[in-house]
């Protein structure tokens, strides 16, 4: 493979000296490496595997995002046989390296964010060109699927939670009222996960990577990957702010207070879909890096699901998974302390 990738670049950088750097990042079957030329020029290699169809949707997707003005990396080279990419460098800053700058700082770059995914979002499906392939979009079963993702991987597998008969019964009431209401809101393009380690920040401008997975789905969806993102923290007026600035540009037929209980509905679905994947890819794909930011997200879905009103039995749930991985996580930190004489 080596020496496929070597040629590949050579043939497309004019046999200029170079050497590769691998970027460890994603929990996908993609793999990046930047490549640096002598002359000070960088670019990005990409490779993708077979394990997920949407890795064969990538380019396709990109033409058309860069059709639409939505800023992702331009594509210099292509290889469709060894499923080869040579990239625009987007830089090597991403928006989750943002996370410990004050809000003051941080600010117009995530209000650029929403004003870049509005492009998307705003696009109408009818307008879809015929050849493109995406992912099916949202309807009840993937919504479902998303819960029983949840279930299976975060709730059970990592939290060791056993859920009373009880309340599982309330939570697929709720869990049914949930997915009615979500697909109240109509369906629009979206990056589905559109998250800070997922938005680069080149030349003082969002750039939007990892986007194979758009398909139609809720705007909200992508609204709560970027602002109840669990590896970045945000205070009530900051979010607040983020909300109120995507409903101005996005100017919908009802109020603020609708929006906003979209909002959190559509992060609480987003939420369940992120700890779910923490737990399988953490535990089953033994990528255990992930396994750290489950606190951040089950605190995240412990907040939406407040704020939300509408889900009593998802937030008795998701209290009940906080507590345990709390108790783990002091439990480890116990055992790791050096014994006192």
């Amino acid at each position: 493979m080596e020496k496929e990738i070597e040629k590949f670049l050579s043939d497309h950088l004019g046999f200029v000296e170079f050497r590769l750097r691998p970027i460890d990042k994603g929990g996908s079957d993609r793999t990046y490496s930047r490549v640096l030329l002598k002359d000070g020029r960088n670019f990005i290699f990409m490779a993708y595997g077979v394990e997920t169809q949407e890795n064969a949707y990538w380019v396709e997707i990109n033409r058309f995002l860069n059709d639409l003005h939505v800023p992702v990396p331009r594509i210099i080279a292509f290889d469709h046989r060894q499923r080869f990419l040579l990239l625009e460098d987007a830089g090597e800053v991403d928006f989750y390296m943002l996370r410990t700058l004050p809000w003051h700082k941080r600010r117009r770059f995530y209000l650029a964010a929403l004003s870049e995914i509005h492009r998307l979002h705003r696009f109408p499906l009818a307008g879809l060109p015929a050849g493109l392939k995406i992912s099916e979009g949202y309807d009840e079963g993937l919504y479902r699927w998303e819960h029983q993702y949840f279930l299976d991987n975060f709730v059970d597998a990592l939290c060791g939670y056993d859920v009373p008969e009880s309340l599982m019964r309330q939570w697929e009431e709720e869990a049914s009222q949930l997915v009615v209401r979500l697909q109240e809101v109509p369906l629009c393009l979206i990056h589905r996960d559109f998250q800070s380690q997922n938005i680069m920040l080149g030349d003082e401008r969002p750039v939007f990577i990892d986007f194979q997975g758009m398909r139609p789905g809720n705007l909200f969806y992508d609204l709560g990957s970027l602002i109840c993102d669990p590896y970045v923290t945000f205070v009530p007026e900051e979010r607040n702010e983020l909300i109120a600035f995507y409903y101005r540009i996005m100017e919908p037929d009802y109020t603020l207070e609708r929006f906003t209980d979209y909002f959190w509905e559509g992060s609480a679905q987003r939420l369940m879909q992120a700890l779910g994947a923490y737990g399988f890819l953490g535990l089953k794909k033994k990528k255990t890096h992930f396994l750290k930011h489950a606190a951040g997200g089950i605190k995240n879905l412990v907040v939406a699901t407040a704020r939300a009103g509408t889900l009593p039995a998802l937030n008795e749930l998701a209290r009940e998974c906080m507590r345990r991985l709390a108790d783990r996580q002091d439990s480890a930190a116990a055992v790791a302390l050096p014994e006192t004489q």
